[in-house]
């Protein structure tokens, strides 16, 4: 029986951040030594989330139709992407993501996607606005596109973050008639004379069909967020994350998506994180009541993965009179990753 344990945020702070993980989390530490070289996932925790509610990759690792159904739409058997209201940063060399608008109105989310439904409905695209922060875009056919993550293109420049695949050229200019459709939009200059950021464009990702959810963790406890929304949507019905592995139930298969790390107190949440979760999963996995520790530190536009079985008697042994050294170990695996 596996234990999953994610670790949100962990990867998106700076490197100097890992140097702590010895001495404020031991049990972490030696985890992920005993783990080996790890697999990498380049879209992150949006990768994480898919294969613990057990939706599969399909161009995309398809969360649209699914946010779709969680959010009110039914998504039928159609093809749907996220369609995120972002606004850009305009560089003398490049143009940047800058973030995501979540501050519109509903009656001014709805004026935009009625302009943007009157000027594609040739193209046989269809946006919706179930809340004026999350828009989604149904396309007829199914385009051959693939996307990226908004997570993972905030900050850098977007030529390589833009849809790609046999259909990426089409969607591209498309894109860049969105921009010149939102610029002058009266929305948007309202919005601007108020000294809000104005909606340059939408950010077109996590695109997909509905296909029935394949072998997924029985058991998910989190505390909201995107897994909780498509754990939700799948069925799963997600629970509340308790305070420490001790009080999980022991009968199922579990995950435990824990709460982000920030920069601010990292020392103290992996200490804390490591005394509540990471020494009771490992002291279970030693005793033999779980049978394998799946180990994923996330980040925006990363994950590395261990699963990590029941060490020998001598393994065990062994440990208690070596210090793992795991903070290198990440920085090398991060930095190789960002290489690729």
């Amino acid at each position: 029986m596996r234990f999953t344990l994610v670790l949100p945020g962990l990867l998106d702070l700076p490197s100097a951040a890992f140097a702590c993980i010895e001495n404020s989390a031991p049990a972490l530490a030696r985890l992920v030594v005993a783990g080996g070289a790890p697999t990498t996932e380049q879209d992150g925790l949006i990768a994480a989330a898919c294969r613990v509610c057990g939706i599969a990759k399909q161009q995309d690792w398809p969360v649209a139709p699914w946010l779709a159904r969680a959010a009110g739409v039914d998504p039928g058997g159609a093809y749907w992407l996220c369609a995120e209201p972002a606004r850009f940063i305009v560089g003398q060399s490049d143009v940047r993501l800058g973030g995501l608008i979540s501050d519109l109105e509903a009656a001014d989310a709805q004026a935009l996607v009625e302009m943007l439904n009157a000027h594609f409905a040739a193209d046989r695209i269809h946006f919706v606005a179930p809340t004026p922060s999350r828009w989604f875009a149904r396309a007829e056919p199914a385009p051959r596109i693939s996307t990226r993550p908004p997570e993972a293109a905030f900050g850098a420049p977007l030529t390589a973050y833009l849809a790609a695949g046999p259909d990426g050229a089409r969607w591209r200019g498309w894109q860049n008639e969105l921009q010149m459709l939102l610029f002058e939009h009266s929305v948007n200059r309202r919005r601007e004379a108020s000294g809000l950021a104005s909606v340059d464009s939408v950010w077109f990702w996590g695109g997909g069909t509905c296909a029935e959810p394949a072998a997924h963790a029985s058991r998910i406890f989190a505390a909201g967020g995107l897994v909780s929304a498509l754990g939700r949507s799948a069925g799963l019905e997600p629970a509340p994350l308790p305070a420490a592995f001790a009080a999980l139930p022991s009968a199922t298969a579990r995950v435990a998506w824990l709460g982000t790390l920030d920069a601010d107190s990292v020392d103290a949440q992996l200490s804390a994180l490591d005394s509540a979760w990471c020494a009771p999963a490992e002291r279970a996995l030693h005793a033999g009541s779980i049978g394998e520790v799946e180990l994923l530190l996330g980040g925006r536009a990363l994950t590395l993965g261990w699963c990590v079985s029941r060490p020998s008697l001598a393994q065990r042994w062994r440990r208690l009179f070596v210090r793992p050294q795991a903070s290198p170990l990440v920085a090398r695996w991060v930095a190789e990753a960002a290489e690729h």
